[in-house]
This record gives structure tokens, C-alpha cells and sequence, in this order.
């Protein structure tokens, strides 16, 4: 009976000893390509604008927007959480495309909208900066006529509110913060 609670203890020792070293392993090796959320701003006519990036390690995109809202004065319009996809494009680069829903001030379903972007990442990968561009494919007569943004014949044009070669993005990695008082 001693034996085997020393055997189990010693695979437990064994376990958790390893489980430590690949968690300092970790940390101390930036790791690109996991899922990571990213404090992100949008610049917009001196305006830097919030959003929550979340680059899944699958290749899924997820974002909360402040145009979600109302953070953009004296626009009506309201958008959907964005969706998408992203892959690498180089060692340091992703690029990614992401749909949402664009609501006017009375909840009405008005179009389909697509961010495109293009990310270079710095060196530790705690940081990016890049492009993003916006194009819109209105809903003709409300939101059981709104085109198929999956249909390659769909015909979309350049958002209203950017310029058409896009706006800057930037965005900082979210790092794990210590439970407890603050400092």
C-alpha cells in the first residue's frame, strides 16, 4: 500500500514538475500564432476609435466595436459585432476579412459590411500595426433583400465614412493581469 501512494506521488511530483517547466517555457517564448486578444484603435480623421480584436488560433476572427455603440458622433448608425477570418501572409504578417450588419438609428437592417486588413506584426508580437479598408453592400429594400456577401457577384462599394485607401490600425496584445489589489 506504501508503495503505490509513493509511486503516485512521485508521477504526480513527475507531472506537475513538467507542467511548470512548459508554462516558464512559455513565457518566455513569444507565441505568434495562438489565440490572443488585442487592444485595438482605428484612426479616423484624428479620431482613434476602440474596438476588441480576437484572433483565434483556428484562423477565426471576432471583434467588439465602439461603432457598435454610438462611439462615432453624428452618425446614426449602429453595426453588428464583426465576424471573419484571417491567415498568414508572411513571418510577421496576417492579413483578414471580417462581415457585420450596418443598422440605421431606428434598428432597420441598411446593409452587409466587410473590413479587409492587411497586420504587421513587431518582433516580440505584442504589438501590430496596419491598414483596414470598408466596403458596403447596401440592402435594396430592407433586410430580406440584402445581397449574399458569400456571392462573388455581389457588387460592393467603398464605405463613405474612410478614405479609400483605409485607415491605420494599431493594436497591443492583452497580457494576463494578477488577481489582487492594485498596485
Amino acid at each position: 500500500m506504501r508503495r503505490i501512494f509513493v509511486l503516485l506521488a512521485a508521477v504526480v511530483a513527475v507531472i506537475a514538475g513538467a507542467c511548470w517547466f512548459h508554462a516558464a517555457a512559455q513565457e518566455q517564448t513569444p507565441q505568434p500564432w495562438g489565440t490572443f486578444i488585442w487592444w485595438t484603435t482605428m484612426g479616423t480623421g484624428g479620431e482613434a476609435l476602440p474596438a476588441l480584436l480576437t484572433l483565434h488560433q483556428d484562423g477565426a476572427v471576432a471583434v467588439a466595436d465602439s461603432a457598435m455603440f454610438g462611439a462615432q458622433p453624428g452618425s446614426p448608425s449602429r453595426i453588428s459585432p464583426l465576424q471573419g477570418v484571417w491567415e498568414r501572409t508572411g513571418p510577421k504578417t496576417v492579413g483578414g476579412s471580417s462581415l457585420f450588419l450596418v443598422f440605421d438609428a431606428a434598428g432597420g437592417l441598411t446593409a452587409i459590411a466587410r473590413s479587409r486588413v492587411s497586420l504587421q506584426f513587431s518582433d516580440d508580437f505584442r504589438e501590430f500595426r496596419g491598414m483596414m479598408s470598408v466596403d458596403i453592400a447596401p440592402c435594396a429594400f430592407g433586410p430580406v433583400f440584402c445581397p449574399d456577401p458569400t456571392d462573388p457577384k455581389t457588387t460592393w462599394q467603398p464605405s463613405s465614412n474612410m478614405p479609400p485607401t483605409g485607415v491605420p490600425v494599431f493594436g497591443t496584445r492583452f497580457q494576463r493581469v494578477p488577481q489582487g489589489p492594485l498596485p
